[in-house]
């Protein structure tokens, strides 16, 4: 004999079979034959076979054992029948003596026998009323559709249920009967059309890339989950690259490129001689990219390549838009995106009474030391393979030494650095004046100090008292503008050189009628700052291995390469890098416009050593000792204990902020 039994799943199923005929899971004879898993529904239905000795009955409890079958079995003469053809009951009502016929129910269906339901085993007659319950089910199909996260695909999953008619199982005439369903017909429900597919999917917003072949494929099979539509990649755009035909210095940095795509090109450092007609430079052109889109139709940008434009500058001539040539047999460098070859001049040994002093308007190259006393001057790049004692150095390119900077003057930049500090002190000057002003109005519209003093007395006593360092600043820019060699600007010099000896020195602030005759100061200094910045040129690196008691000025970085530096006056229009881990900053002051980044600062002794940046500098260091001094804009702070990791910066109230760790 066989009982279905029903559950969630097929291990539900075996458990309830073992419960009911109490027979351990292992041990149980069955065929599953059914299993469906939903995302909402799982169904299970097996075939349990009943052994001789195990016959099922009411609340789940199995009967007494049979010890023997074939008499429980054996249709006596006089014992009731049953007999179940075309799934419908015969009862036979035994004869005097016998049996009634019986019926044995399981969990799978349910019976009502004169209203009453039953379980089990129960026996019945020809004049009970039996009623047969079948399981109502429904045929059912479900459509779902599932987007990636960056939409780029679809999955379509698509579940077709039938709906099931049951009838008992036929069984031969017997004294027991065991009550079991089979199908009777099958109604599937109607296969989804690719149309109402697409439907869906456009009610999920998919509406691009739909494949045509894969939803023939879903509404016919169903029950997998296939991909119906894939979005179009983004393919991103390869940039222009540059490919240099000449070899540089392994140790100095790579080419790099700002967010708009302008490359780099202020330092590349020593490189070999180019002969004339030589290939210097061959751009490789990139490729465009193209848009993609995602399943809903909305378009994905891709990244445009970024084009590089050659520029050619002296010595170098354009053979094709993809290659430069150098014209001249020299040193090739690139500066704003443009290649040069400038002349170079080698000096094969020190710079010393032998050689004289050096100065040359193209590159040079010292494969010796720069002994004391002399001085070297080229108007490009500089590069010296080895030491400068108490000499003079002065480039208007990069200046790169190898070797150790002793008690030396270093200037990068040409005339720029000193461009760079007129620019400097002209802001300062224009930024002291304007609060002289607006002091002054002010006093006058409250008359603070009475309505019969005279403009000029209110200048003069502000500056005495408020404006203390408005003298020192005022000597400081004429001192600047006579070191300048640009003869084309010298009458407004002159003008703004007589404009503050006439109305702010001495006692000439008591000549001033009228405090608006600030403003023609004022007017003088903006022209001036705007022909100094569009004379400054490119702003020019100096790299060095180890400096002591020297000062170095650059218009760009300054990077120490070695040991670090030794009460040395060191002065960078942009920043100040430490690159060797175990470099030292000990004495001397080290001024940035934007940053400074050390490694290690000052000594256990504590020497005085002072880290300066502007107002929107950063101060980077390692570890520092006692004495170090950091200065941002017009803030200071002295480091008291020995500490690491430490950052100052000036932070949104003004202030000064300096994070640290105790050493």
């Amino acid at each position: 004999m066989k009982k279905l039994y029903c559950e969630a799943t097929v291990e539900k199923c075996l458990q309830a079979a073992s419960d009911e005929l109490k027979i351990p899971v292992d041990d149980l004879k069955y065929e599953v034959l059914e299993e469906k898993k939903s995302f909402f529904k799982k169904k299970a239905k097996i075939e349990v076979e009943i052994f001789d000795e195990h016959i099922a009955e009411e609340d789940g409890e199995c009967s007494e054992s049979i010890e023997n079958q074939e008499e429980y079995f054996q249709l006596g003469k006089n014992d009731g029948t049953i007999e179940i053809i075309d799934g419908n009951i015969i009862v036979n009502n035994p004869e005097e003596g016998g049996r009634h016929g019986t019926i044995l129910v399981g969990n799978d269906i349910k019976v009502i026998v004169d209203g009453l339901e039953v379980k089990g085993k129960k026996e019945i007659s020809k004049e009970n009323k039996i009623e047969i319950i079948f399981e109502e089910t429904t045929a059912f199909r479900e459509l779902k559709i599932n987007l990636s996260e960056d939409h780029m695909e679809a999955y379509a999953t698509i579940d077709y249920k039938p709906q099931h008619k049951y009838k008992l199982k036929d069984k031969k005439k017997s004294s027991i009967a065991i009550l079991e369903l089979e199908i009777e017909s099958e109604i599937n429900p109607p296969k989804y059309t690719i149309e109402e597919v697409k439907k869906e999917l456009n009610n999920n917003k998919v509406v691009y890339g739909i494949m045509e072949e894969n939803l023939k494929q879903c509404v016919k099979n169903g029950g997998i989950k296939l991909l119906v539509a894939k979005g179009k990649q983004v393919v991103n755009g390869s940039d222009d690259s540059i490919e240099l035909k000449f070899k540089t210095d392994k140790n100095l940095k790579k080419l790099e490129e700002d967010e708009v795509g302008n490359i780099d090109f202020k330092s590349i450092g020593s490189v070999e001689a180019v002969h004339k007609s030589e290939v210097i430079a061959i751009r490789h052109q990139g490729q465009a990219g193209q848009d993609g889109c995602d399943v809903t139709g909305k378009v994905k940008k891709h990244k445009p390549c970024k084009k590089i434009k050659l520029k050619v500058g002296e010595g170098c001539i354009l053979i094709n838009e993809n290659s430069v040539a150098a014209a001249i047999d020299g040193k090739p460098c690139i500066k704003s995106n443009a290649f040069f070859v400038y002349p170079v001049h080698e000096v094969r040994s020190d710079v010393d009474l032998k050689t004289g002093n050096i100065k040359f308007i193209g590159d040079v190259v010292v494969y010796g030391s720069v002994k004391e006393g002399m001085e070297v001057e080229c108007g490009n790049h500089l590069d010296i393979e080895k030491d400068v004692e108490r000499a003079k150095i002065k480039a208007g390119g990069n200046i790169n030494i190898k070797g150790n900077l002793i008690a030396g003057n270093v200037f990068a930049g040409g005339e720029d650095v000193k461009k760079l500090k007129a620019l400097k002190d002209l802001s300062s000057l224009k930024e002291q004046i304007s609060g002289l002003i607006e002091a002054v109005a002010e006093i006058k519209k409250y008359d603070l100090l009475g309505k019969d003093r005279k403009d000029g007395e209110l200048v003069k006593i502000l500056i005495e008292n408020k404006y203390k360092m408005l003298p020192k600043l005022c000597l400081n820019v004429v001192t600047d503008l006579k070191l300048q060699d640009d003869t084309s600007n010298i009458a407004n010099y002159n003008i703004l050189t007589d404009l503050i000896r006439s109305r702010l020195l001495g006692i000439a602030p008591i000549s001033i009628q009228h405090y608006s005759e600030l403003d023609l100061i004022v007017n003088s200094i903006d022209e001036i700052i705007f022909e100094l910045k569009n004379a400054l040129s490119i702003p020019v690196d100096v790299r060095i291995s180890y400096c002591q008691d020297s000062n170095i000025q650059s218009s760009g970085d300054i990077f120490i390469t070695g040991k670090g530096e030794y009460i040395s006056d060191i002065t960078a229009n942009g920043s100040i890098y430490f690159l060797q881990e175990k470099s030292v900053a000990r004495g001397g002051v080290l001024r940035a416009k934007e940053e400074i980044k050390c490694r290690t600062v000052g000594s256990t002794a504590g020497v005085a050593t002072k880290l300066q940046v502007e107002k929107q500098g950063h101060i980077w260091v390692d570890t520092a000792y006692q004495n170090t001094i950091f200065s941002v804009g017009n803030r200071e702070v002295v480091l008291e204990l020995p500490s690491k990791n430490i950052h100052a910066y000036i932070d949104k109230n003004d202030d000064i902020i300096v994070d640290k760790l105790k050493l």
